[in-house]
């Protein structure tokens, strides 16, 4: 009777929610990062071409690890399970091959946007139109990581989409309470900056502590589209 309390006392779910957390956040960071952490620590020089082979299990996992996480987080909010490594691995499974051709899309639209804000920030001091040129830049980068988030979050919530039907969504989703959408960029792009300077908070919740924050504030207006779905 004692331990059924101590089981249902907010403490110990705060705390069960959070090694929860932890470990979804492994499951992306350790598969995805594994072979650079190795070939780093063995081999100091940084401009070795074998480098790049490294980074294949990050294109390989990263993206389709964040949508199978973020399935599993949106899970828990909507009391649909309480596992973790199952649901994950399921979600992995049902949305992998979706999951890698949005990785090979955003690489292609991130390196052609990040091509374009150099380009007018190294010729901003020549004329105006350069200057327009990098704020059209980078709102077209904003629009973009919007954009990404919630086609994880669409991924998350609803199976059995096709591609052009997910991109499709999550371009009205992410015009839809902008605000809220606005608040999950920035918390993305701050834990984007704090993983990178603090490799120890990347490893324990670098991942995981966004998407869950990401899906709370996405919350409200998800569960609205998804409770009729299912509803239907």
């Amino acid at each position: 009777m004692k331990s059924n309390r101590i089981m249902q006392s907010k403490i110990y779910r705060f705390l069960d929610y959070v090694l929860r957390l932890i470990l979804l956040n492994a499951l992306v960071v350790i598969p995805s990062f594994s072979f650079f952490i190795i070939y780093a620590s063995l081999n100091k020089t940084t401009d070795n071409p074998l480098i790049y082979l490294s980074l294949i299990p990050l294109v390989l996992w990263m993206f389709p690890s964040i949508v199978a996480t973020s399935s599993v987080i949106r899970q828990y909010e909507t009391n649909d399970t309480n596992t973790i490594f199952k649901d994950f691995f399921k979600s992995l499974k049902s949305t992998y091959l979706k999951s890698l051709l949005f990785t090979i899309v955003i690489l292609v639209c991130g390196m052609l946007l990040y091509n374009s804000v150099m380009f007018f920030a190294n010729y901003i001091r020549n004329s105006l139109i350069h200057t327009v040129g990098l704020l059209l830049s980078v709102s077209c980068i904003a629009i973009f990581i919007i954009i990404v988030i919630n086609i994880i979050l669409v991924m998350s919530y609803f199976k059995g989409l096709r591609v052009i039907e997910i991109v499709k969504l999550a371009n009205i989703m992410a015009f839809k309470d902008l605000l809220s959408n606005i608040l999950a960029m920035f918390v993305v792009l701050i834990f984007l900056f704090l993983d990178i300077a603090m490799y120890v908070l990347m490893a324990f919740g670098g991942f995981a502590i966004p998407i869950y924050l990401v899906i709370k504030l996405t919350f409200k207006k998800y569960i609205k589209i998804y409770r009729k779905v299912e509803e239907n």
